[in-house]
């Protein structure tokens, strides 16, 4: 069958378009020496590991969830309460789980990839719409105007705005609806597998996934890139 024109690139936002800066693991560590936590630095990377299974696919609700900050705020502290309980030293400091995810939240930065703005420029060059579609936290669009991001996208679906998360059919497609594109016109981009290639391939739309530290080499559901750039040869 002869591949439609892309008329929508729709991208993740976390580790395909920005990332944690500084990096996670080095603000984590800072954060606990502020507290007084001490940290086994060694087995950090594994209780990262360990509490990003409960970022694993949910299952979906019926109808949307009305966005609440105090739901957010609960997944974010469980999340650093796991964390805490893979790597500290000592019993007890997983009690500090919440003062250490507000502290954490409150010094995160974003840094933009730089591949991402002269492949936005092309796209765009080239009259195609663009949008995110990512599992965030209810402030997505406050910190793509923090970073200067916000204004290429046309559609940005924030997952704890919207009420459905990626991988189900429902956010992509209301970025379909809005793009007013259909599934087979239409790109996603991102760096999970579950989430976003999964998420894609169920709604009709072509994935592409973002493997920047080549951790997926031996997969092949879908076209695999370094980097950003490479997305142009898939249009």
């Amino acid at each position: 069958m002869e591949r439609d024109d892309v008329r929508a690139v729709f991208f993740d936002a976390g580790y395909t378009l920005l990332c944690m800066d500084p990096p996670q693991e080095t603000l984590f560590l800072r954060v606990c020496s502020e507290l007084g936590i001490r940290v086994d630095a060694e087995r950090l990377a594994d209780a990262v590991h360990r509490a990003n299974a409960l970022l694993a696919p949910r299952t979906p609700a019926h109808v949307p969830a009305p966005f609440s900050q105090e739901r957010v705020d609960r997944f974010w502290i469980d999340y650093h309460r796991t964390v805490l309980h893979g790597c500290a030293t000592v019993s007890g400091p997983d009690s500090l789980a919440e003062t250490l995810y507000r502290r954490f939240s409150a010094a995160l930065g974003w840094r933009i990839y730089d591949d991402v703005r002269p492949l936005l420029i092309e796209l765009r060059a080239r009259g195609i719409a663009l949008g995110i579609i990512s599992n965030w936290t209810g402030d997505l669009e406050e910190v793509l105007r923090r970073i200067d991001l916000h204004e290429p996208f046309d559609i940005i679906l924030d997952s704890a705005r919207f009420g459905h998360e990626k991988p189900h059919p429902e956010i992509f497609a209301e970025a379909l609806r809005r793009a007013g594109v259909s599934p087979s016109r239409a790109l996603h981009v991102g760096d999970s597998i579950e989430h976003d290639v999964d998420g894609a391939l169920r709604s009709g739309l072509r994935p592409i996934l973002i493997d920047r530290a080549d951790k997926h080499a031996a997969f092949d559901r879908a076209p695999r890139v370094a980097s950003l750039s490479g997305v142009l040869a898939y249009l």
